[in-house]
């Protein structure tokens, strides 16, 4: 099994997300940004830390082993143009996608510390290797409670071992990466349903340099 990093396109970007409240259920209103470059209806729109998706797209997370999420009602508020001269707001039923914290445990516990590159710099000089997701964590307790020592943390690869489950078809190992991983499976799913504007990378030589250093190389044991 294959896995690739998942990247929205910002054709279709939402700028801000309020919510209201209808029969006790919270509905998150979507605004996208009003300009040509940003403002297409893609079926996933590009956001931060949610995923805005019409019922095409939901279908594709519905029927995969994906990360365990919350899900709510959304509408989506684009300007458009009406008699090719005035701008308009109209309204279009989409969702809230938010993935949960829930089993990121579960997903450390598939990381092989021992070949695994991750690393802490002490006030950037010493080099310590990082033997295990504990360890990781009590560095950064340390950041927060000791001023005089400061730890910088370097995450080139991150190996999966035995542990990993195979089945899984979309997650994402906050810390170590700002990637979210999905199966090639999960990917074949939603280009069959010709969900648009996605890119899959496999290397992260394809990312921009800017976002390199977020995205280490990920291998699996054998």
């Amino acid at each position: 099994m294959k896995y690739y990093t998942l990247h929205i396109d910002d054709s279709g970007a939402i700028e801000d997300i309020n919510y209201k409240q209808s029969n006790g259920n919270s509905i998150a209103i979507c605004k996208m940004y009003d300009d040509n470059d940003f403002n297409k209806l893609n079926n996933i729109l590009h956001s931060t830390n949610e995923y805005i998706m019409d019922s095409k797209a939901l279908k594709c997370f519905e029927k995969s082993n994906i990360q365990p999420y919350e899900l709510r009602k959304a509408i989506v508020i684009r300007k458009e143009f009406f008699l090719k001269c005035i701008k308009i707001k109209k309204s279009y039923n989409y969702y809230q996608l938010i993935l949960s914290e829930e089993k990121t445990n579960q997903y450390y516990n598939w990381i092989d510390f021992d070949k695994s590159e991750i690393y802490a710099e002490k006030n950037s000089l010493d080099s310590i290797k990082i033997n295990s997701h504990q360890h990781l964590l009590d560095l950064i307790d340390c950041n927060k409670s000791n001023k005089d020592e400061f730890y910088d943390f370097k995450i080139t690869k991150v190996v999966f071992g035995k542990n990993f489950n195979f089945g899984i078809d979309l997650f994402q190992i906050p810390l170590y990466s700002s990637g979210i991983y999905v199966s090639e499976i999960f990917r074949e799913k939603l280009s069959k349903a010709k969900i648009t504007d996605l890119k899959f990378l496999k290397n992260n030589e394809e990312l921009n340099k800017i976002w390199k250093p977020y995205f280490p190389e990920i291998e699996f044991s054998k």
